[in-house]
């Protein structure tokens, strides 16, 4: 006598096992969408400020002896915009107004072409013992070649040796008998066979500040004209900017 044959088992094609595997995949998918979305924004948001913040944080930096307080959106430099102690702190502002980047003023911030709109300024403890006013008298007037030639705004302009190693400069003064003229370096350049002179790339001065610090300044030639505004707008911000 034949037995009878084993019932056939059915299994589901859908197991409560296979469920969660299928959940645990799909969320899977979902967290690294989510982190691929929100890392895309972050670098397309970082490639659009082009390294500048809009950051209002201020920041306590050390340089010698002195403290500046300074907001992160008119740092330059991301690896400068932490408090604590530095050799120096490279800053940019809008002018006028010395304002520091925001989305409403980023196309000043991001020109290639021109520094005009911007004053860059680097801060250093001080190595010399006078500044560029204090140094034009004993040193720069010895080194200029020819006689002075008006400016703007109560400059007179001085070509300075080429062979003293200020080649292609003109140094702005302001013209007066005292000790301590406003001065100015202005890089040059020549063009055209009349060997006409033009400035395009911009102007430098440095002054002293706080207790031991030297701020190098720069900006546009075209804001030449505005220079005592400018001299004043760079002095209030960054001493206002010391602790004490």
């Amino acid at each position: 006598m034949s037995s009878a044959p084993s019932p056939i088992e059915h299994t589901p094609l859908i197991t409560q096992s296979f469920v969660w595997k299928l959940t645990a995949v799909v969320a899977v998918m979902c967290l690294v969408t989510l982190a691929i979305a929100v890392t895309g924004r972050m670098i397309g948001k970082s490639i659009s400020h082009a390294g500048n913040t809009a950051d209002p944080t201020v920041h306590e930096i050390i340089i010698g002896n002195d403290v500046l307080g300074l907001p992160a959106n008119v740092i330059r430099f991301q690896s400068q915009r932490v408090s604590g102690v530095q050799n120096a702190v490279d800053t940019y502002f809008a002018w006028p107004g010395m304002r520091g980047y925001s989305l409403e003023n980023r196309n000043i911030f991001n020109q290639t072409s021109s520094a005009k709109g911007l004053i860059f300024a680097r801060i250093t403890q001080a190595t010399m013992s006078r500044d560029m006013s204090g140094r034009f008298d004993p040193i720069y007037k010895r080194l200029t070649d020819g006689q002075p030639v008006a400016g703007p705004d109560g400059l007179d302009s001085f070509r300075l040796r080429a062979g003293a190693g200020y080649a292609s400069e003109l140094m702005y003064v302001e013209r007066t008998s005292g000790e301590r003229p406003y001065t100015v370096r202005c890089l040059v350049e020549e063009t055209g066979a009349d060997r006409t002179t033009t400035t395009q790339t911009g102007c430098q001065r440095d002054i002293f500040i706080g207790k031991d610090l030297s701020v190098t300044y720069r900006f546009s030639i075209d804001h030449l004209p505005q220079w005592r505004q400018i001299e004043s707008d760079v002095r209030s911000y960054l001493e206002s900017a010391l602790a004490g």
